[in-house]
């Protein structure tokens, strides 16, 4: 039985406690602020770090919006927007997406396809520039750039998909 029963979900993945690798959190945080909390076939979700509990989240629904830090070789703060199957059919030779936690979403993706029926995803990518290496709750201004950006793109995927 799923977790979630919402056929659209957005998912922030990232902790908030390893600086930069929390601005998908700090997306539902803003997203929780908008007209978009008030949806009732949307759940907007924090995710926490994204291992494999995120297959229990993907269960059930038509389609899955993942905001997440990536490391995409672009400057911090730009925003990406991937097909869940370009990323399960190139991997990531096609779209250099490195998910900060020990599994990327592809990893997922992938271990997901083999076990379950996946819905519709679609990862919003925040570029981070380098991987979160002490402890600290501080965004940098440049990644928190991205937020408003990321929020235009996931009002777009949700209110296409309802």
């Amino acid at each position: 039985m799923p977790i979630l029963h919402a056929p659209v979900r957005i998912l922030g993945c990232g902790s908030p406690l390893m600086g930069n690798d929390g601005v998908g959190l700090k997306v539902i945080e803003a997203l929780h602020r908008t007209e978009l909390k008030d949806l009732k076939d949307l759940d907007i979700v924090d995710a926490g770090v994204c291992g494999l509990d995120l297959l229990n989240l993907l269960e059930g629904a038509r389609k899955v919006i993942i905001v997440d830090a990536i490391l995409a070789d672009s400057p911090p703060g730009t925003v990406h927007r991937i097909e869940g199957k370009d990323l399960l059919e190139g991997g990531t030779e096609l779209h250099p997406l490195v998910s900060i936690h020990d599994l990327t979403i592809t990893d997922v993706l992938k271990i997901g396809e083999q076990v379950q029926s996946l819905p519709e995803v679609v990862v919003i990518g925040i570029e981070i520039g380098s991987p979160a290496s002490e402890f600290t709750q501080e965004i940098s201004p440049d990644v928190l750039n991205g937020v408003d950006k990321a929020i235009l793109l996931i009002k777009e995927e949700v209110y296409s998909s309802l």
